[in-house]
């Protein structure tokens, strides 16, 4: 199995910017919406696969993973897909700063 390698995890880490271009402070009742770090910055669900969308389906995950809590970005970079996608989808996987969530009846995150 290959390593995805640290040039791949940077353009990964890269698409951050997109994320953050879709952040907001206001959703929908109960919408689905992705923190995306620890100062609590929101995208919704549909901006959040509408970033990835002609992306390899894998690297969101790797995205979730990196410097998370449980993985450095540079850990993340020597897995292999199939690895990522183990690590993403182990029920001990508990994201810390970036995670899926709900919004609230009044529409905040």
């Amino acid at each position: 199995m290959n390593a995805i390698g640290t040039a791949v995890m940077q353009q990964i880490l890269a698409v951050t910017d997109e994320l953050r271009a879709c952040v907001r402070d206001e959703f929908e009742p109960f919408e689905g919406v992705y923190r995306l770090n620890d100062m609590g910055e929101y995208v919704s669900e549909e901006d959040w696969e509408n970033v990835w969308a002609d992306r390899p389906s894998w690297w969101p995950k790797a995205w979730m993973l990196a410097d998370n809590g449980q993985f450095t970005s540079d850990e993340v970079s020597r897995m292999s897909v199939e690895e990522i996608e183990a690590a993403f989808n182990d029920p001990a996987f508990e994201p810390e700063y970036a995670y899926y969530t709900e919004a609230d009846e009044e529409g905040r995150p």
